[in-house]
This record gives structure tokens, C-alpha cells and sequence, in this order.
């Protein structure tokens, strides 16, 4: 799983477009902007009206949340995504501050993902 994070997180082809297509599609709006660290979905987009495209930080959580996207439809439950990252666990983290909060750096992201991957194939989940 560590080599799928590392191609999300700027080491493949996709573009910043591409993976905020995805998650908006996956996600909705809000929650994407707020998983890249906006206040608002408006900044958000004008993060990408711009001349400049949005910043390192903003492309790497928008891959994170690309990959954990993916963890969801190998899964089969795409639909469930954005559920989990709203959700607080037993311990009080809520995934999409985590990933809001992180640097979509290996070990946060790969944790998450690990998370994701017990969660969405949990017959609970379902």
C-alpha cells in the first residue's frame, strides 16, 4: 500500500485536477475544500482560477484523499468515503481533520489508509 500512497503523493501522472475532480465527484464540495485546508469552498476554487496552482501542501491531501477514495472502491463502497472521514472514532480523531491538519506526508497518510481499509471492509460498514 505504501507504494500506491507514494505514486498518489506526486510520483504518478495524475494531476492536482485530476484528484480534486475525484474528490469533489466522491466527496461533494465542502468536504473537499475543507480536506485541502480552505475556509471556504470559494477559496478553494480560486485556488485553481488562479494563475498559480494550489500550493504543496493542498496537492499532497487532495492525493491523500484520492488514495483513501480508492481504499473505498476496491472495497466497493465509494459511497461510504465520505461517512468515514466525518466519522470520530473511539478516540476522538475525526480522519478528515487528521488529513486537513497533516502534511499528506507517508506516515499520516499511510495510517489513514490503513484505517480506511479496516473500516470500509468491515462488515459493520456495511
Amino acid at each position: 500500500m505504501t507504494a500506491t500512497v507514494l505514486e498518489r503523493v506526486g510520483h504518478n501522472t495524475a494531476t492536482v485536477d485530476d484528484h480534486a475532480e475525484l474528490c469533489i465527484t466522491a466527496l461533494g464540495s465542502d468536504l473537499t475544500a475543507y480536506l485541502a485546508g480552505a475556509a471556504t469552498v470559494a477559496e478553494f476554487e480560486s485556488w485553481f482560477a488562479a494563475p498559480t496552482r494550489p500550493g504543496y501542501l493542498v496537492r499532497r491531501r487532495l492525493a491523500a484523499a484520492a488514495e483513501i477514495i480508492s481504499v473505498f472502491e476496491t472495497a466497493n463502497r465509494t459511497g461510504l468515503a465520505a461517512a468515514w472521514l466525518r466519522e470520530v472514532d473511539s478516540d476522538g480523531y475525526v480522519p478528515a481533520r487528521v488529513l486537513r491538519l497533516s502534511e499528506g506526508d507517508e506516515t499520516s497518510v499511510k495510517a489513514l489508509l490503513e484505517t480506511a481499509a479496516a473500516w470500509s471492509l468491515s462488515p459493520a460498514a456495511a
